[in-house]
């Protein structure tokens, strides 16, 4: 195992193995000021990231061929595995100050980050990602692999994904979700903007529908489910091509509105603007709280 204390000066440390395969280790503690910038590039492994209530970064770090490098400044901690013939593969796990600013990126990679609760930026080619816990701006890019996200507390979130499923729960922040292939899944979601697009899996957004809010949930092959978990106030676009309407309570027709594809109504007093889509699925208009998300209860329909 290697133990490095760095100190405020700037300082840049390369680990590598030698040309023997053999498992190698590295546990290094820098002292930093107040909440800084960490970033990580890993090309292949894992990334965990954890927080404690100190001035300081712990860097741990398991790998066999990979080599290791870390920049170091009192503001910016900054990890990058380089490449070499054989294995790059890398575990990191980082110990961080609470509301550290975070940039992770890992090729084949999955990222898990819980309780530092500060901005972060990440971006996976292949992976699963979980982050409990952040504020600020948030922007996730995943090319494949599955994403959770929880307790965002203020700010935006940002998410686009080729392929994987997106779960997302606990966020009092302005929400955007892309996706190519895969399921979007909104609970607990109390924000005035909220934008989730899948062009093939469903759409389940369960919340609160804010005055003058904008909402936006479509999926071309697809269900849409909006559960509203407050009595709102909202000018509602459905259109569906080959698909269903569903609302759980009466609703009016704007009149001379309406076509074969697409119509409006008002619930209230149509303060916000909500528009559902979906080419060839279900859209599912509902009020209450739900068990799980906003997917409806397929058990107890009649």
């Amino acid at each position: 195992m290697n133990r490095i204390a760095a100190s405020l000066a700037a300082v840049t440390i390369s680990l590598g193995a030698p040309l023997a395969a053999q498992e190698h280790s590295l546990d290094t503690t820098f002292t930093v000021r107040g909440t800084p910038r960490v970033s990580v590039n890993n090309l292949s492994g894992t990334i965990v990231v954890t927080s404690w209530n100190r001035s300081a970064v712990r860097l741990q770090a398991e790998y066999d061929n990979a080599r290791v490098e870390a920049d170091v400044s009192p503001s910016r901690v900054a990890v990058r595995t380089l490449s070499r013939r054989g294995d790059n593969e890398v575990t990191y796990t980082l110990t961080v100050p609470v509301g550290t600013s975070l940039e992770l990126s890992g090729n084949s990679t999955d990222i898990d980050v819980r309780g530092v609760c500060g901005e972060a930026s990440i971006s996976i080619t292949s992976g699963d990602l979980t982050l409990a816990c952040a504020q600020g701006a948030v922007s996730v890019q995943s090319i494949s692999g599955d994403i959770v996200i929880s307790d965002i507390r203020s700010g935006s979130l940002d998410v686009s994904v080729t392929s994987g499923d997106v779960d997302i729960r606990n966020v009092r922040a302005s929400v955007r979700v892309q996706s190519t292939s895969g399921e979007i899944d909104l609970s607990d979601v109390d924000a005035s903007e909220v934008t989730a697009e899948t062009v093939s899996g469903e759409v389940a957004f369960a919340g609160r529908i804010h005055d003058g809010g904008r909402y936006r949930f479509e999926a071309h092959s697809g269900d849409v489910t909006v559960r509203a978990t407050n009595a709102f106030n909202a000018s509602v676009t459905v259109s569906t091509f080959s698909g269903d309407f569903e609302p759980d309570f009466p609703i009016t027709i704007t009149p001379g509105r309406q076509n074969a594809r697409e119509w409006e109504f008002t619930v209230g007093s149509g303060s916000a603007r909500m528009t559902l889509r979906s080419f060839s699925g279900t859209i599912n208009l509902r009020r209450g709280a739900a068990a799980r998300g906003g997917r409806p209860d397929r058990e107890n329909e009649p």
